[in-house]
Parts: structure tokens; C-alpha cells; sequence
């Protein structure tokens, strides 16, 4: 009996970083996935196989460890005592060359795994619940060593296009918004990846030691808020030019906190855009990995693709995921 799970990548399109001091933002769930399986063992040992950048194995005693942290945390949060198992966990999808692209690969393998993991103890005897929007946000927090919105859990466990926020108390708030009619995306890879959490502790650190820092989170706030109402009102022009105006916003914000987010690379990429019409920011975190373009207009849209395939980077072919986590009922 073999229980299986996926959850998709994700692309931020509006709040990054100032979704972290309460604002709105804007992501969409992308059909790249993180999977994950999980069958009794039958010998009485544990085994786990991960397909990350690269295949790594492990074979232990049940009970103990298997030195996948994300595994073993998913699992501990879990109170429950299944047969001993054989497990593959693969987010190999969100690697290129050895590098992460920057779509959301540890939230969404996160996602996979509990999902797995509850389905195998239910299929096993063990009643636990199914896992929550909520339980996971916490939890990848707990990995992240504290940081991170939780937006890329919200995408990979909800599907489809989220408008996020969080509350005083950090807890998640999260709404169902659609594309406006008539916008076409893509991934631009810039070729280098990027250190999530140390860019995010960068930009903490500036809130609390530059006194000027609340005029420029007060204008990436207010065009956040207006993309959001611009998709919720289906207002295609409005809400490609709040995409724009934030990724200006990101380049001044990296300015300020003194780290390049929106590196030669991406500059360069944005050149070319603006040359053809098409909106391009950095997606999520910046300092590498991937940029989004949008455009209303397909034949600017494929232009723009073809002319950056030519200058050596590697166009990210994208459809949004509208399922989110899903996993598949035991069978034999």
C-alpha cells in the first residue's frame, strides 16, 4: 500500500519583504512539484531516498532519525507511531543545474511530505489529522529558524492565486483572487540562487536601524494594496502597472538596505523588457534566482522570451496549479 502526495511551486508577484510588517501581497501557485511517497518497510527499518539538487539516501532504526530535517520535524509534529516505512521525497522540479530556482522548493516539499505522512498513518490505523495551512506556516518557520511570511506555504497548500497577509500575531490570513483576463506569464532564471533567509534578516535588521526605512515601506505598502485590488477588480492595465511600480519599488529597497536584490542580471533582463512592453521584476527574495515577466499582449510576451533565451538565460515555462496540495488515496 503506497500513499502518495504533491504540492506545487510558487512565483510572488506583489509584497515581497513588506508582506512582513502586514502589508497584502500576491502569489500564484505554479505546476512544478514537490512529491512525495511513502509504504511500509517490511524489514523493520526506516528508509528515506530525497532528490533534491541531488539524490541522497538514509537507512535507520524506526524511531530514530533520519537526519532530513524536514522529514523529521514533519514527522515529530505528527504524534503517532505508524509502521516502519519506506519513503522518497523529490523536488528535483526546482532545480536547474544544480541550483534552485527560487519557486518555493521547501515549502512546497514540506507540503508533499505531511501530506504523505498523515495519509500512511491513517492508511495504518494511526487517526491523526490531515495537515493545515496554518500547521505548515508555523512549522517552515520553525525550519527557517524563525523567518519568512509563510507565503510560498499559503501557495503550495492552497493553489491557484493568493492574495496573503498576516496579522498582528503573524497569523496567516489568506484569500482566493484570480489573474486578470488577458495577462500571460513566464520565469526568467538568472542564473545564480539566492539565500532566502539571510536576505530577509538583512532587510529586518534595516527596518530597525534606519529611521527613514517607514517612507519607503509606506509607498511598496500602498502599491502592494493597490495590485491587490487592481487583480481582485479584474483591472488587467492597473494591476500590470503596480507590478511594475513594485519591482522599481524592490530595486530602491535594496538600494536602501545596501544588498543588490535585483542583480546585473535581472537589470539587464528588464532592459530588455521594457524595449518590448513587457512588465519584469525579481520574483520573491531577489539577490538571483528568478525574475517574473507579464504582458496583456502574447506576441510581446513570446518576443521577449525568444530575446532572452538569446542572451543565455534560461526561459521558466509556467502554468498556474489551482489544486494545491493533493494526495492520493492508498493503493495496492
Amino acid at each position: 500500500m503506497i500513499v502518495r502526495a504533491r504540492a506545487p511551486g510558487k512565483v510572488v508577484i506583489l509584497g515581497e519583504y513588506i508582506v512582513l510588517s502586514g502589508a497584502p501581497a500576491l502569489v500564484m501557485a505554479v505546476a512544478r512539484y514537490a512529491r512525495a511517497s511513502l509504504e511500509a518497510s517490511g524489514d523493520g527499518r526506516v528508509h528515506v531516498e530525497t532528490r533534491l539538487a541531488q539524490v541522497e539516501r538514509a537507512s535507520t532504526a524506526a524511531g530514530a532519525p533520519t537526519g532530513v530535517e524536514l522529514i523529521d520535524r514533519a514527522c515529530a509534529a505528527v504524534r503517532a507511531a505508524p509502521p516502519p516505512w519506506r519513503g522518497a521525497l523529490d523536488s528535483g522540479a526546482f532545480f536547474h543545474g544544480g541550483l534552485k530556482l527560487g519557486l518555493g522548493s521547501s515549502a512546497a516539499a514540506l507540503c508533499a511530505w505531511a501530506g504523505a505522512w498523515a495519509a500512511y498513518c491513517r492508511a495504518h490505523g494511526v487517526p491523526v489529522p490531515g495537515p493545515t495551512a496554518a500547521g505548515l506556516i508555523a512549522l517552515h518557520r520553525e525550519l527557517q529558524k524563525g523567518a519568512g511570511s509563510g507565503i510560498d506555504v499559503a501557495a503550495s497548500f492552497t493553489g491557484g492565486m493568493v492574495r496573503y497577509a498576516i496579522d498582528s500575531e503573524r497569523a496567516p490570513q489568506i484569500g482566493s483572487v484570480r489573474m486578470p483576463n488577458g495577462v500571460g506569464f513566464a520565469g526568467i532564471f538568472a542564473g545564480s540562487s539566492a539565500s532566502t533567509p539571510g536576505l530577509i534578516a538583512r532587510y529586518e535588521a534595516w527596518l530597525k536601524g534606519d529611521p527613514a526605512s517607514s517612507s519607503l515601506t509606506r509607498t511598496l505598502k500602498g502599491v502592494a494594496q493597490a495590485g491587490c485590488r487592481a487583480a481582485s477588480d479584474g483591472d488587467a492595465a492597473g494591476f500590470l502597472a503596480a507590478v511594475a511600480e513594485y519591482g522599481k519599488g524592490l530595486e530602491a529597497l535594496g538600494r536602501a538596505m545596501g544588498v543588490d536584490l535585483v542583480t546585473a542580471e535581472h537589470r539587464l533582463i528588464g532592459l530588455e523588457a521594457r524595449k518590448l512592453g513587457v512588465v519584469y521584476k525579481i520574483s520573491g527574495a531577489g539577490g538571483g534566482d528568478l525574475g517574473l515577466a507579464l504582458s496583456s499582449q502574447p506576441e510581446d510576451l513570446a518576443a521577449f522570451k525568444a530575446r532572452v533565451a538569446d542572451l543565455g538565460f534560461q526561459v521558466v515555462e509556467l502554468t498556474m496549479d489551482r489544486q494545491g496540495l493533493v494526495v492520493e488515496e492508498p493503493s495496492e
